[in-house]
Protein backbone atom coordinates (compact mmCIF):
# COMPACT_ATOMS: atom_id res chain seq x y z
CA UNK A 1 0.00 0.00 0.00
CA UNK A 2 3.11 2.44 0.81
CA UNK A 3 4.66 1.60 -2.55
CA UNK A 4 1.47 2.73 -4.45
CA UNK A 5 1.10 5.96 -2.07
CA UNK A 6 4.93 6.98 -2.64
CA UNK A 7 3.58 6.44 -6.94
CA UNK A 8 0.65 8.48 -6.59
CA UNK A 9 2.54 11.51 -4.89
CA UNK A 10 5.08 11.03 -6.84
CA UNK A 11 2.33 11.12 -10.24
CA UNK A 12 0.69 13.87 -8.44
CA UNK A 13 3.85 15.72 -8.65
CA UNK A 14 4.61 14.71 -11.80
CA UNK A 15 1.10 16.14 -12.86
CA UNK A 16 2.08 19.83 -11.57
CA UNK A 17 5.61 19.67 -12.43
CA UNK A 18 3.65 19.05 -16.46
CA UNK A 19 1.30 21.85 -15.72
CA UNK A 20 3.62 24.08 -14.45
CA UNK A 21 5.97 23.34 -17.37
CA UNK A 22 3.80 23.59 -20.04
CA UNK A 23 0.87 25.55 -19.03
CA UNK A 24 -1.39 25.32 -22.19
CA UNK A 25 -1.76 23.49 -25.27
CA UNK A 26 -3.48 24.30 -28.54
CA UNK A 27 -7.00 23.53 -29.89
CA UNK A 28 -7.38 22.89 -33.86
CA UNK A 29 -7.06 26.39 -34.38
CA UNK A 30 -4.07 27.09 -33.09
CA UNK A 31 -5.66 29.24 -30.04
CA UNK A 32 -4.16 28.37 -26.40
CA UNK A 33 -6.49 26.78 -23.95
CA UNK A 34 -5.72 28.34 -20.37
CA UNK A 35 -4.56 25.26 -17.85
CA UNK A 36 -4.10 22.92 -20.76
CA UNK A 37 -6.48 20.65 -18.85
CA UNK A 38 -6.00 16.70 -18.77
CA UNK A 39 -4.46 16.90 -22.55
CA UNK A 40 -1.90 19.46 -21.52
CA UNK A 41 1.48 19.29 -19.73
CA UNK A 42 0.07 17.78 -16.64
CA UNK A 43 -0.41 14.62 -18.83
CA UNK A 44 3.03 14.56 -20.03
CA UNK A 45 4.19 15.18 -16.39
CA UNK A 46 1.66 11.95 -15.60
CA UNK A 47 3.73 10.15 -18.39
CA UNK A 48 7.29 10.70 -17.16
CA UNK A 49 6.58 10.26 -13.26
CA UNK A 50 5.10 6.90 -14.42
CA UNK A 51 8.55 6.15 -16.26
CA UNK A 52 10.48 7.15 -13.29
CA UNK A 53 8.34 5.41 -10.52
CA UNK A 54 9.06 2.22 -13.47
CA UNK A 55 12.56 2.85 -13.79
CA UNK A 56 13.61 3.23 -9.81
CA UNK A 57 10.92 0.65 -9.05
CA UNK A 58 13.20 -1.92 -11.36
CA UNK A 59 16.75 -0.34 -10.05
CA UNK A 60 15.60 -0.25 -6.06
CA UNK A 61 14.24 -4.31 -6.74
CA UNK A 62 17.49 -5.29 -8.76
CA UNK A 63 20.66 -3.82 -7.03
CA UNK A 64 18.58 -1.60 -4.31
CA UNK A 65 20.64 -3.14 -1.65
CA UNK A 66 24.55 -2.55 -3.30
CA UNK A 67 23.47 1.07 -3.63
CA UNK A 68 22.40 1.34 -0.08
CA UNK A 69 24.86 -0.36 1.13
CA UNK A 70 27.50 1.82 -1.49
CA UNK A 71 26.29 5.28 -0.42
CA UNK A 72 26.64 4.88 2.99
CA UNK A 73 30.40 3.31 2.37
CA UNK A 74 29.68 0.12 3.84
CA UNK A 75 32.43 -2.65 4.12
CA UNK A 76 31.66 -6.46 4.41
CA UNK A 77 33.07 -8.01 7.09
CA UNK A 78 34.07 -11.48 7.81
CA UNK A 79 33.92 -13.57 11.02
CA UNK A 80 37.85 -12.72 11.22
CA UNK A 81 37.40 -8.70 11.32
CA UNK A 82 34.47 -8.93 13.79
CA UNK A 83 34.18 -12.24 15.61
CA UNK A 84 31.54 -11.01 18.20
CA UNK A 85 29.42 -9.36 15.68
CA UNK A 86 29.31 -12.01 13.49
CA UNK A 87 28.14 -14.22 16.48
CA UNK A 88 25.60 -12.10 17.61
CA UNK A 89 24.08 -11.90 14.32
CA UNK A 90 24.47 -15.73 13.47
CA UNK A 91 22.11 -16.20 17.23
CA UNK A 92 19.45 -14.13 15.68
CA UNK A 93 19.56 -15.66 12.65
CA UNK A 94 18.84 -19.05 14.43
CA UNK A 95 16.32 -17.45 16.75
CA UNK A 96 14.47 -15.98 13.78
CA UNK A 97 14.69 -19.49 11.63
CA UNK A 98 16.29 -17.64 8.77
CA UNK A 99 17.42 -20.05 5.93
CA UNK A 100 20.02 -17.86 4.98
CA UNK A 101 22.63 -15.41 7.21
CA UNK A 102 22.10 -11.88 6.51
CA UNK A 103 25.47 -10.47 5.03
CA UNK A 104 27.24 -7.92 7.79
CA UNK A 105 28.45 -4.66 6.58
CA UNK A 106 30.22 -1.84 9.34
CA UNK A 107 29.73 1.97 8.41
CA UNK A 108 32.85 3.63 9.24
CA UNK A 109 30.90 6.05 11.11
CA UNK A 110 31.02 7.69 14.61
CA UNK A 111 26.94 7.87 14.85
CA UNK A 112 25.22 4.88 16.78
CA UNK A 113 23.35 3.58 13.62
CA UNK A 114 22.10 0.43 12.19
CA UNK A 115 20.03 -0.98 9.32
CA UNK A 116 18.85 -4.08 7.02
CA UNK A 117 18.20 -3.81 3.46
CA UNK A 118 17.35 -6.34 0.45
CA UNK A 119 14.83 -8.21 -0.83
CA UNK A 120 14.11 -10.57 0.89
CA UNK A 121 15.45 -12.67 3.93
CA UNK A 122 17.29 -14.69 1.16
CA UNK A 123 19.21 -12.26 -0.02
CA UNK A 124 19.58 -9.61 3.02
CA UNK A 125 22.21 -7.47 4.64
CA UNK A 126 22.78 -5.94 8.25
CA UNK A 127 24.87 -2.68 8.37
CA UNK A 128 25.72 -1.31 11.94
CA UNK A 129 28.20 1.31 12.20
CA UNK A 130 31.66 1.42 14.33
CA UNK A 131 30.19 4.39 16.77
CA UNK A 132 27.60 1.63 17.48
CA UNK A 133 29.82 -1.45 18.12
CA UNK A 134 31.93 0.84 20.09
CA UNK A 135 29.20 1.66 22.92
CA UNK A 136 27.25 -1.05 23.20
CA UNK A 137 27.93 -4.20 25.25
CA UNK A 138 27.02 -7.83 23.58
CA UNK A 139 23.21 -7.62 25.31
CA UNK A 140 22.38 -3.90 23.94
CA UNK A 141 23.80 -5.09 20.15
CA UNK A 142 22.37 -8.59 20.64
CA UNK A 143 18.52 -6.24 20.82
CA UNK A 144 20.11 -3.68 18.14
CA UNK A 145 20.42 -7.06 15.86
CA UNK A 146 17.28 -8.78 16.87
CA UNK A 147 15.15 -5.46 15.63
CA UNK A 148 16.99 -5.39 12.15
CA UNK A 149 16.66 -8.52 12.10
CA UNK A 150 12.82 -8.30 12.67
CA UNK A 151 12.68 -6.22 9.62
CA UNK A 152 14.00 -9.07 7.73
CA UNK A 153 11.46 -11.35 9.11
CA UNK A 154 8.16 -8.83 8.17
CA UNK A 155 9.83 -7.88 4.99
CA UNK A 156 10.25 -4.25 6.06
CA UNK A 157 13.55 -4.20 4.21
CA UNK A 158 12.02 -4.60 0.33
CA UNK A 159 10.02 -0.86 0.93
CA UNK A 160 12.63 0.42 2.99
CA UNK A 161 15.21 -0.55 0.17
CA UNK A 162 12.37 1.36 -2.14
CA UNK A 163 11.73 4.27 -0.07
CA UNK A 164 15.45 4.51 -0.11
CA UNK A 165 15.66 4.84 -3.65
CA UNK A 166 12.80 7.12 -4.19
Amino acid sequence: MLFFLMGICLVFLGYLAGAVLFPGTANINGEGIPGGGLSGGGMSGVFIALVIWGILSLISLTSGSKIMLSVSNAKKVTPDVHPQLFNVVEEMKIAANLSKMPDVYIINSEAPNAFATGRSPENSAIAVTAGLLARLNRDELQGVIAHEMSHIINRDIRFMTFAGIM
